[in-house]
Order: C-alpha cells, then structure tokens, then sequence
C-alpha cells in the first residue's frame, strides 16, 4: 500500500474525535430568570442529564441519542440557553453517528437560537465548530473554514482558552486536508501549547492525533507512528475509549504503510471486536478495508480473503453521507481486484470512480482523477491493450503536468500584473538582455524535452512492474515542496532551497565555463522598523519587500529569504555588470515604493554583488562569502547602495 493510498485513508477516517473532545467545555449552569424556565429543581435536573448524555456520548452514541429524545419533548419548557445546549448535544450525537446533514440541521438551529442571547456564549463556538465538521465531512471546505473562524472568534473573545486551542486543531486539520502544510504545522503546534498549559488529556489526545495524521502526509511515518502512540495513551487516560479507538484505526493504519502487516491485522481486529454500538460504520469500514489491504499484501497473500474483507467493508458505506466515502470504496477495490487479475471487475470500479469525480471536480482531491488513470492503464496493459494503456499513462503525464503548473498560475499572473503597471521601465533591460535569456530558454527547453521524453519512457517500464509506485514518489514530492522550500512569512524560497539551488547552478558555472551572480540584500536600519513599530509592521515589511524582490526578478532568477532580514538572488548566466544593473533595479524599485509606516518615511537595502570567477570561487559557499563582504562594504559606505569587487 503505497504512501498516496494511506493519505487518503487518513485524511478521510481523521477525526472522529474531533469535536466530541469539547463535549464537556459548556458544562455551565444554564438556568434563565425569565417566566417561562423550569423551575430550579428540575433546571437542576436537567444540567445533570445534559452531562450524563455528554459522558456516554464518549462511549456509545447510540445510548446518548436514546437519552437525547425523551428531552425533545420538553423543548418548549426549556430556557434559551437550555433550548441552544439542546441543539448543540443533538448535533454532536448525528456527527457521531455519521448524520452530517442532521449535524448540520442541529447546529444551524442552535446558532439561530443563539442569536438572541444578549451576550455572548461558549455555546456558540461548540455550535460553530459541529456545523464546521458537518460542513466539512459534506465536502464543503470553505464554508467548514467560516464556522471555524466564526467558533474561534466567540472562544477568543471569551478568553476561553480549550475552545481557543480546539479552533486552532480544526484550522490545522483543514490545512493539511488542502496540503497547506506550513500553517498546519503552526496551527497544531500553537493548540499544543494551550493544551500542555491546561493539562487537558482529553484535548492532548485530539491533538496528537491531527500532528499524526499531518506527519504522515509528510512522509515522516515514525513521527507520525509516535504522535499516535501519545494521542492513544492521553485518550485512555481521559476514559475516552471511543477516540483511543478511532486512533488504533490509525496506528492499524501506519502499521500497514510501515509494511507490518500483522501487527496492522491485529490493530483492526482489535477494533472489529468491540461492539458496534461503541465503533461508528466509518471506522468499522477502515478496519475491514485495512484487512483487505494487509491480507493482500502480506508475504504469505491471501487474495480471497482480501476480497472478502472488502466485501464486508462495503456493507459499512451504504448511506453513508461522507462525500469521498464511495470514491475511496471504488478506488480500493479496484485495487484489490487488480491485484487478483479479475481486470474486467476492476474496470468497472474505475469507471464508476470517475463518474463520481466528474459529477463534483471540486469536492475530490485532484490526485483522484490521476488515481484511475494510473491504474486503468495497469489494468489494460495486463489485458495487453496497449493503445488504451498507453493513452491512460499519457492522461497520466498530462495531468500530473498541469497538476504541477497550476499552483504557480495565480502567482504568476499576479506578478505579470504588477511587472506591466510598475515595472514597465524594465523593458529595455529585458531587450538588452535578449540574447542571455533566449540561451538560457533554449536550454531549459531542451531539458524540458529529454526530461519528458525520459518520464514517459520511465513510466512505461514501471507500470509493467510496480502500478502505485510512480504515484507515490510524486505525491510525496508534492507533499513535501512547500514545507521543505519555502520561507513560511515570505512565501519565497527559503535558506535550504537557496543553498540547493545555489549549489547546482554554481557547479554547472563551473562546468560549462557560464556566468553566474549572487546578490546579498540587507533591510537597512530594520531593528529600528521592529522596536518603534513592533515585530508585525516588521513582519510586513518583509513580506512585501519579498514581493517586490520576486516580483521584478528573470523567470530564471530566484529570491529567496536568507534568514532575518537578509534576502540572497541567484542569477544564472548573469555576468558581473548584469548583476550589478539588477541589483540596482531592487534597491530603487524598494526605496521608491510608498511604505506607509509611521514615522519612517523610506525603507531602503543595502546589496553586495559576487560573480563567479573561476580561479578565485572554488565552492559556492566562497561566492556567498565574497557577497556577504561586500554587503557590508555597502552599509560602511552609508547604505542604500550596491557594492561589487
């Protein structure tokens, strides 16, 4: 099972915890003075039961619902806040028990209803974040992250700080699922610290269980594995056996990824032992499927059994609400059936897999979609139909290809905008320039053409061999660009990338005789920015002045945060006095722009220029080195200037 499939897994059972851990936060006395609340004893009464429907929810939604609806008939008599609790506990319990559109229906109710409170209550975070998960499990992404926001900004301004950190965990989780994996990490992170202050073991074990999640998408399967093992001891700590169990359904999970295949068997066959009462048909549907998985892939494979696990798997699906449910059930057993050459049954699945895509594009993971392709063409090719193998393995490339340009698109547009409006003065530069850059094209065309020519031919050994393998290194790529090279405030290249990317284009300087420049940029007098107007007017300055750098910067040119406030170009196939022109756009291009920061009428750099002279720069590191003295040749000699050996 390959690291794409796992993913999915993951992403689709990963929470089911997620939001029955604040069950207990609105544990208040909420009793109204007004005519029509019940009287206190039975208000008393009726705070007591809300908490006893709230503990057994933890164990068995099924006995909560039963309690829930004997109450439904008292509604009328209840307070306001009474009647909101109500609806909050009634959506959690349909979330539980995979209701979503009920969930939803509760949740919606309650806010109506909160919309009268004078003042405003926790409940309305609780109510948020259940129509959020609802939302969210619905396919409905955007509208999941503005109850989200909505829930966080009630905790925030009632200062409290469980709801607060929940809030965060629901944002982070939302991050991972759109693999914006950098503020995933901080929003995690962030909900972890509340949750080491409050000593909360409930909110720990929620937690960890996203960081595991998050890890695994990374790639990083031991972090992940022991992010579980944490989640799963807080979890029983707390006397939440229903969510110890839903993350023994994703440490079965990371065993089977891990290849650990009987320990995966035993973790699920843990799960299926409990009664159904006190497992949901989603991680019931994980466990069956997961046997399928380690039956089949295990060394002494056992495809029958495999098939029939998967068969069971499905009984778990029917009405299921979850929007990616009978995608993942199709995908998966195609996979199986592939593996157990029954190719005709396996097309079928696909094709009912894309119907599913096409009907809603949006709601899917673009990798989906190139999830059919790749094993459709596996499937024909063992069918020996090798036009129509070759034509999936071609849709494959295709979009795998436009995949990969699509994230720039907007990025690219943007600076196209900004170039034509700000920067229209760069043209003679651009013209003077011509014949560098078309050499420079010429060649990444050229590498473009090997390197496509060389995929196609690879892809094709590979399908006869390995069918999810190719499919794995890509999407661990993907996964893995943004956290690994990009700077998290900026949004340009980070250190890391710059010393790689530094390194490749000095050696191929070296190889092939080429020019090759460095700049190194310095915001000057940058801690006064910091201590007369604080560190988020700094922040700010940084951000923009990345996207002046980057904006005005050749396609074949990369700006990228050094660390602090020092930014580093490479300019390859740039000679010295090039570089030095170049540098002299960015300094005026900066000075000039309209900051707007009080009291600080102009925010001006200081750059060192270093070219790469054979004889003199053996090592990348010399080059960076030589900028780095002249950067500050530059602030001696009064700053806002470039200075070059």
């Amino acid at each position: 099972m390959n690291n794409y499939e796992v993913s999915q897994l993951l992403k689709r059972n990963k929470k089911f915890a997620l939001y029955l851990h604040s069950l207990t936060l609105s544990v208040l006395l909420l009793i109204s003075c007004d005519s029509f609340a019940l009287p206190n004893s039975q208000s008393n009464q009726l705070s007591e039961s809300f908490k006893e429907i709230e503990k057994v929810l933890g164990q068995e939604p099924s006995k909560a619902f039963n309690m829930l609806v004997p109450l439904k008939q008292q509604l009328p008599q209840f307070s306001l806040k009474q009647q909101i609790r109500f609806y909050k506990v009634q959506a959690e319990i349909h979330i539980e028990l995979l209701q979503y559109q009920l969930g939803k229906k509760s949740a919606t109710k309650g806010l109506e209803l909160a919309k009268q409170l004078t003042i405003p209550s926790i409940l309305m975070a609780d109510l948020s974040y259940a129509k959020g998960f609802a939302l969210e499990s619905l396919g409905d992404i955007d509208g999941a992250i503005e109850q989200y926001m909505n829930g966080l900004e009630v905790a925030e301004s009632l200062g409290d700080q469980k709801n607060i950190a929940t809030g965060f965990t629901n944002l982070g989780a939302i991050y991972y699922i759109t693999e914006q994996f950098e503020r995933s990490i901080i929003m995690l992170n962030d909900a972890l610290t509340i949750a080491k202050k409050l000593d909360d073991e409930e909110l720990k074990g929620f937690i960890f269980s996203e960081l595991s999640i998050l890890y695994s998408l990374l790639g990083q399967e031991d972090k992940s594995m022991a992010f579980n093992q944490k989640s799963y001891d807080h979890y029983k700590s707390a006397g939440k056996t229903i969510y110890a169990v839903n993350v023994l359904r994703n440490i079965g999970l990371n065993n089977l990824y891990s290849k650990k295949y009987e320990e995966a068997i035993s973790n699920f066959k843990e799960i299926i032992n409990f009664s159904e009462s006190q497992v949901s048909s989603d991680i019931l549907y994980s466990a069956y499927s997961g046997m399928a998985w380690a039956y089949m892939k295990k060394e002494d494979s056992d495809s029958e059994a495999a098939r029939q696990y998967m068969l069971i798997a499905g009984q778990y699906i029917v009405d299921a609400e979850r929007h990616d449910v009978p995608l993942t059930y199709a995908l998966d057993n195609a996979y199986i059936l592939d593996s157990m050459k029954l190719y005709d049954e396996a097309l079928e699945n696909l094709a009912e897999a894309e119907k599913i895509i096409s009907a809603s594009p949006d709601a899917y993971n673009p990798y989906s979609m190139l999830s059919v392709y790749w094993l459709r063409g596996n499937v024909y090719h063992a069918k020996k139909l090798f036009k129509e193998a070759y034509q999936a393995q071609s849709n494959y490339l295709d979009g795998y290809y436009k995949l990969r340009e699509k994230e720039n698109i907007l990025a690219i547009e943007d600076i196209r905008l900004r170039y034509e409006s700000e920067h229209a003065d760069l043209e003679k530069q651009i013209l003077e320039n011509k014949n560098a850059l078309q050499t420079i094209e010429l060649r990444e065309a050229s590498v473009r053409a090997e390197n496509q020519q060389f995929v196609v031919i690879l892809s094709a050994i590979v399908a006869l061999t390995f069918a999810w393998f190719l499919a794995k290194l890509i999407r661990g790529q993907r996964q893995l660009v943004k956290a690994t090279r990009i700077d998290g405030l900026t949004g340009v290249a980070n250190r890391r990338r710059l010393v790689q990317l530094g390194e490749l284009y000095f050696t191929q300087s070296r190889e092939q005789n080429s020019d090759f420049s460095v700049l190194m940029v310095d915001i000057d007098d940058f801690k006064k920015i910091n201590d007369s107007l604080g560190h988020k007017a700094g922040d700010n300055t940084l951000v923009k002045l990345a996207d002046i750098g980057h904006s005005i910067m050749r396609k074949t040119d990369e700006f990228g945060r050094f660390g602090g406030e020092e930014f580093i170009v490479l300019l390859p196939e740039t000679n010295r006095e090039q570089a030095i022109d170049i540098a002299e756009r960015l300094r005026t291009s900066i000075y000039e722009y309209s900051w707007n920061l009080p009291n600080i009428a102009k925010v001006s750099v200081s750059i060192g220029v270093a070219s790469f002279n054979s004889p003199k720069h053996q090592e990348f590191e010399s080059l960076i080195k030589e900028a780095d003295v002249m950067l500050y040749s530059a602030k001696h000699q009064g700053k806002n200037k470039v200075c070059a050996q």
